[in-house]
């Protein structure tokens, strides 16, 4: 199955309990129809919005907050997640990325001499459009949050 970008969107309420009582994630997977994923595109999409391939350094102050998340609830498992404003600036932000320059930014050499995740050695023209179609699913789910004033939770899972 490999690891898949996921995200679920919650109230400003739910998210304060949540930070409250991190152990309390579980319960809100169990309501599926909340979550979406970009499917193995994280870390290449990653790369197209950040211009990084590291992940050992995840910079958490620009557009690799809509990847990654912002503030880390869980660093054993990675859950981060961005509250009702961060979720409406990045999704503003996100509207006005061309697909013109994501493509411009696909740049097969480095992402295969970096291994990004899943296509170790294997991006080519496929997969860019591959990329393109989760960006448009990415796109989505943080305009839905946006427009409902939620916050998100992301995590590779």
């Amino acid at each position: 199955m490999g690891m898949v970008g996921a995200y679920m969107r919650l109230s400003a309420e739910e998210l304060t309990a949540l930070l409250q009582e991190p152990d309390d994630f579980e319960e809100f997977l169990e309501d599926e129809a909340r979550q979406t994923d970009i499917d193995k595109a994280w870390h290449g999409l990653y790369f197209l919005l950040t211009g990084e391939t590291d992940l050992d350094e995840i910079d958490r102050h620009s557009l690799g907050k809509v990847v990654f998340g912002g503030d880390v609830l869980d660093e054993e498992t990675g859950i981060a997640y961005l509250t009702p404003s961060e979720v409406a600036d990045l999704s503003s932000r996100l509207q006005y990325i061309e697909v013109e320059s994501l493509e411009a930014r696909y740049d097969v050499t480095t992402m295969n001499a970096h291994q990004l995740y899943p296509f170790e050695n294997e991006w080519g023209v496929e997969e860019k459009q591959y990329l393109l179609e989760q960006f448009d699913e990415l796109k989505r789910v943080f305009k839905q949050a946006a427009d409902e004033s939620e916050a998100l939770v992301t995590w590779i899972g």
